[in-house]
């Protein structure tokens, strides 16, 4: 979410087989409480907040049984419960956003 951004919407959609939509906007993390990286948002078609949090528990997102963000996506896909996670896919680690007034 930063200016330097170097990616488009269709890279990452390419990179991920992502067949939904994805929106670079930094209005939309902070209504949804995104102040810091790296955190994903799952928004539902309703506009409703679906999944924030984590994408994983690893900083390197390599553990495979905390891969909260994709735990997220694929709950979202087939329609499932919203997902409920331990603390760790919620509660941010990373770098903070510019301009957070938290």
């Amino acid at each position: 979410m930063n200016d330097d951004n170097k990616y488009t919407l269709e890279d990452v959609q390419d990179k991920f087989g992502l067949d939904i939509p994805i929106i670079f906007d930094k209005e939309i993390a902070v209504s949804c409480g995104v102040y810091s990286t790296p955190q994903a948002v799952i928004i539902d078609p309703d506009n409703k907040l679906y999944y924030r949090g984590n994408y994983n528990k690893s900083r390197y997102c390599t553990l495979k049984s905390s891969n909260y963000a994709q735990m997220a996506i694929d709950s979202f896909l087939v329609n499932c419960t919203k997902p409920v996670f331990a603390e760790s896919a919620t509660k941010s680690y990373g770098c903070q956003l510019p301009n957070c007034k938290k």
